[in-house]
């Protein structure tokens, strides 16, 4: 992100100048600002008085909302950019041998639009650097995801959740947000490797600031919430906001 402060030029036209008082703003919508402040007093030449200043940032809650539980709302104008982190979708043996990932495929609506596919394969083609989607949005403005996965059992796409289907099965969260599991998912024997590095010990969320992370269920019901196979982690997004 940009920051951009405010330049203090002083022209000497004598030997000597009183220095009031200096105080200069910066500010936008969605961009870093602050305040340069300097004493009342007298600068000789040669002499450089002594600056403090301050800047304030953005934070995500001017910029962004959680429509609850799998919607984000855009609350002010916007860049966003989303990465996938993983897609968790596995097959496996009733002993849990011999496990691979499955097809899975990863949805993208903005504003209530037509679905725009963002990903289709399996956890080991992904790219966690790879920008999939950007997206300049403003005040009013929504984003939805949604997913399925090929079942190779009935030969037929598994059903599509999607964000604020009456399901729980997208979930939006910020940095510092508890996984809504019934169990601590940092201590899961299901936990994938790919999302570690985006949880605390406790099972919190650890992202940056300005970020949301999406989290998609697709191989569980609300009804089986307290499986341990409902991990949230069938489809995972990264969502970064930034100034337009």
């Amino acid at each position: 992100m940009k920051t951009s402060l405010p330049r203090l030029v002083c022209r000497v036209f004598a030997h000597a100048f009183v220095f009031t008082s200096l105080l200069a703003t910066v500010s936008a919508a969605d961009e870093p600002y602050g305040t340069i402040h300097a004493s009342p007093g007298i600068a000789r030449v040669g002499v450089f008085p002594a600056l403090d200043w301050e800047i304030n940032y953005p934070g995500l809650e001017e910029v962004a909302e959680v429509d609850p539980p799998g919607k984000i709302k855009v609350l002010s104008e916007t860049t966003m950019q989303v990465r996938l982190l993983g897609a968790g979708v596995t097959l496996s043996y009733s002993d849990g041998s011999n496990m691979s990932f499955v097809h899975t495929e990863g949805y993208f609506s903005f504003n209530n639009g037509s679905w725009q596919r963002l990903f289709a394969g399996t956890n080991d083609i992904v790219s966690q650097s790879k920008v999939l989607k950007t997206q300049d949005a403003f005040q009013g403005q929504s984003v939805r995801f949604g997913g399925h996965y090929w079942d190779t059992s009935s030969g037929r796409w598994s059903h599509f959740y999607y964000s604020n289907d009456g399901t729980q099965n997208v979930r939006v969260l910020k940095d510092g947000d508890s996984v809504p599991t019934t169990y601590n998912i940092a201590n899961s024997p299901t936990l994938e490797q790919f999302i570690k590095p985006y949880l605390d010990s406790g099972g919190k969320i650890d992202i940056g600031p300005m970020d949301m992370i999406v989290m998609l269920e697709l191989t569980h019901t609300d009804a089986q919430q307290y499986q341990t196979g409902y991990d949230l982690q069938d489809l995972v997004f990264l969502v970064t906001f930034s100034e337009s």
